[in-house]
């Protein structure tokens, strides 16, 4: 700054303030740069969709192309507007032992349920029997639009008063996900945060 001041000291107001211009020009240049980028990240951050339910469809023979028609009549009943979203992935646990990748998928999901990013589980019997044994479904009791079904109920391991597990295979929209003679279980994550939106969820099955 002390140099600058004696270079401006011989200079006419018109140089001072042509110096002073092409003096500051970098910096000025730099903070319209670094406040656009700002202003992109935060319009970009706003208008991301927000995940309003995740649900992961866990069994045998499961394929991605068997859950895309679930997931387009979960969005026409659930999608309010374009700033919401929800995610349905099927993960296939016929070839875990066989392959790396379906073991990191396995791996990925159980990071997922722990950080609450896991909604509600569609399972087979198997499946259901290793979460079920964890402890950590939320109650299906408290769904009491469950009541009136005679469908088979699965209770807690734990607590036998407790239910966890209920079979929906002859829920229609499920019906491109289930298997035939094997029953397929909804279940809900003990740790999920979007319950008003799993409560949603289960409505969708009486429509």
């Amino acid at each position: 700054m002390k140099k600058l001041k004696e270079q401006l000291q011989s200079l006419t107001f018109k140089q001072k303030l042509e110096h002073i211009i092409e003096y500051y020009s970098f910096h000025v240049i730099g903070a319209i740069v670094i406040a656009f980028f700002l202003v992109m990240a935060i319009i970009t951050f706003t208008n991301q969709p927000i995940e309003i339910l995740s649900v992961r469809v866990v069994k045998a023979d499961i394929t991605s192309e068997q859950t895309k028609g679930l997931q387009i009549e979960l969005e026409k009943s659930l999608i309010k507007n374009d700033k919401e979203m929800l995610s349905i992935r099927a993960i296939n646990m016929s070839d875990v032992s066989n392959n790396p990748d379906s073991l990191l998928t396995i791996q990925k999901l159980a990071a997922e349920i722990a950080g609450k990013e896991v909604d509600v589980l569609l399972v087979d019997k198997d499946v259901f029997q290793q979460f079920n044994e964890d402890g950590n479904l939320y109650d299906l009791s408290n769904f009491h639009v469950f009541d009136d079904w005679k469908t088979r109920k699965y209770p807690s391991v734990k607590d036998p008063g407790t239910i966890t597990g209920i079979d929906v295979s002859n829920v229609p929209y499920l019906s491109s996900i289930v298997t035939k003679s094997e029953p397929l279980l909804f279940v809900v994550m003990a740790n999920t945060e979007r319950l008003d939106k799993v409560k949603e969820f289960v409505n969708f099955f009486n429509e």
